[in-house]
């Protein structure tokens, strides 16, 4: 399959690394920063054919990938996908899917129409601990969910200008968030019903608009409740970019995810604690593109990538508004 990629600014590296595995081919990059697509012939995917843009559509209509990898801004990302729609392209992008909730509705129509297949950047599912996580919960380890928590630290670094707007950046709830979110829900198999945020720009006035803090409360269906505690607090001198720890407690054990996902341990009442062999991680561009060759079932559908930008774009503005918002 033929492969195009809209924008550099974010998790392209999972697809540019996985192409030949995928037994796909690079025929064409786009970005609006010039001194980025320079650096495109010397990748180690590029050939001769792979060309460069700073047009989207005149790309997309100039070698008509079979798959787009979005790796753009967030503004521009539902106008990407859509374009994509249009042409029949299949689309692996960044998160989340839309902006807004309208433009998540019109996207949802557009995507549904063309019949293409989408996929969204949640590149967590795929680390060895996570999937752990998930196994062991559905198999009954910890028993009933009784609380989830998901905490994501990240050095903040220096944050790319279109960050640093409300007009360009969705918000550290959407942007973070979002891997936080999926990954309670995901691995304890409950689905949100209501939520309340907090969220704001304590200590970091240099970047204007975007958040350097927030923490969500949510209820589950099960009852349950759970917590993401998300922040760009983390010094610069810490061994690694993030700080990631999951934890999800049942009413007879606890599994937790520890030290950016190199440590799974589970206590429960007849076993003390002990840490789990981890499995090898999966690769998502691998399977996404196995899903459209009806290979595979797609690790991250369509329909979680639509419920999980509209969940972070309802608790955005819960936090926004200072309101308990629902999510059932």
């Amino acid at each position: 399959m033929k492969v195009c990629f809209v924008g550099l600014k974010g998790h392209q590296g999972v697809a540019l690394g996985q192409l030949k595995e995928a037994g796909c081919s690079l025929v064409g990059v786009c970005d609006d920063n010039e001194a980025s697509l320079a650096a495109v012939p010397s990748w180690p995917t590029a050939t001769p054919e792979t060309k460069v843009f700073t047009d989207c559509r005149l790309m997309l209509d100039t070698v008509k990938p079979d798959i787009v990898v979005e790796a753009g801004t967030d503004k521009r990302r539902a106008a990407v996908i859509a374009a994509c729609a249009t042409r029949g392209i299949h689309v692996l992008a960044e998160k989340p899917l839309a902006f807004t909730l309208e433009e998540l509705g019109e996207l949802q129509h557009a995507v549904t129409t063309c019949g293409i297949q989408v996929s969204m950047l949640l590149t967590m599912r795929f680390e060895g601990a996570y999937r752990l996580v998930r196994e062991q919960v559905a198999a009954g380890a910890v028993g009933k969910v009784c609380q989830a928590s998901m905490q994501k630290s990240y050095r903040l670094g220096n944050r790319p200008e279109w960050q640093r707007s409300k007009e360009t950046f969705s918000g550290i709830i959407p942007f973070i968030g979002i891997h936080a979110l999926d990954l309670i829900r995901w691995t304890s198999g409950c689905e949100f019903t209501a939520a309340m945020a907090y969220q704001g720009n304590t200590g970091h006035p240099d970047i204007r608009d975007m958040e350097d803090n927030a923490c969500v409360a949510l209820k589950l269906d099960n009852g349950g409740s759970a917590v993401a505690r998300l922040d760009y607090c983390r010094p610069a001198a810490a061994p690694t970019h993030g700080d990631d720890r999951l934890r999800i407690a049942g009413n007879r054990g606890v599994i937790e995810s520890l030290e950016c996902g190199t440590r799974v341990t589970l206590i429960t009442e007849t076993e003390g604690l002990r840490d789990l062999p981890l499995p090898l991680p999966g690769k998502q561009f691998v399977n996404f593109v196995r899903s459209i060759e009806k290979r595979e079932v797609c690790d991250v559908s369509v329909a979680d990538c639509f419920r999980m930008t509209e969940v972070v774009l309802k608790i955005r503005e819960a936090a926004r508004q200072g309101a308990a918002v629902s999510l059932a």
